[in-house]
């Protein structure tokens, strides 16, 4: 925000506006420290907000308002941020924090419900791809992108709700299959037709040769 200020004179979301670039389709990442004035704006543009709580955490970079965000109708998608801020792209592990972070923040354990953290990661997510009539949700004429995801694993059962299930038991070793426009992409834990072995032996050599350029030492070698 000071560098905001310091550049342009005023803070992000009223520089958006006087260039016209505070749109619909305008994803506005992390947005922190937003008063009033500019959640009004936000939810007059009908931009939306993605929102990455673990990296908003690792770098404490501090809380979104995402609760009077919300009450605006502002979109709001979850997102986990690049590696150099969140060492997981884990979407199971954003939702789960969205909703604890709020719940402390707000000194209140009914600030956000599990339903509402789904909500943004799939209807949200859906809105900022740009697709929301076609991703987000399983209905008859959408796209059957779909996982399932084993309830009866013993880090997880017994299930009495399964949005809290979803959201406060289970992480990635959890989903069972994966299907990409009604493809399987992984079944019974198992990828279809990629090496992991070889995929992440190839995510070294990239990462060591990264260092190597950069002249820094790695236990990588």
């Amino acid at each position: 925000m000071e560098m905001s200020l310091e550049e342009r004179g005023m803070r992000h979301v009223p520089w958006l506006q006087s260039v016209g670039s505070l749109a619909s389709d305008v994803q506005l990442a992390h947005a922190v420290w937003l008063d009033d004035d500019e959640l009004d704006a936000i939810a007059a543009a009908d931009a939306v907000v993605v929102h990455c709580p673990v990296s908003n955490m690792y770098l404490a970079s501090g809380v979104a308002r995402i609760l009077e965000m919300r009450e605006r109708g502002i979109t709001v998608a979850l997102a986990s941020d690049g590696s150099g801020s969140n060492n997981r792209q884990d979407l199971f592990e954003a939702m789960k924090v969205s909703v604890l972070l709020q719940k402390v923040h707000h000194l209140n354990a009914m600030a956000l419900q599990p339903e509402d953290a789904i909500e943004m990661a799939c209807a949200g997510g859906a809105r900022a791809f740009g697709e929301p009539d076609t991703l987000g949700r399983i209905e008859v004429g959408r796209e059957a992108d779909l996982i399932v995801v084993n309830l009866d694993h013993p880090a997880v059962a017994p299930v009495h709700r399964v949005p809290s299930a979803l959201v406060f038991n289970c992480a990635p070793q959890h989903v069972r299959d994966v299907f990409v426009k009604g493809n399987a992409v992984v079944r019974n834990g198992q990828h279809v037709g990629i090496d992991i072995a070889e995929a992440v032996a190839s995510a070294k050599d990239a990462a060591k040769t990264l260092f190597h350029r950069a002249g820094i030492q790695s236990r990588l070698g």
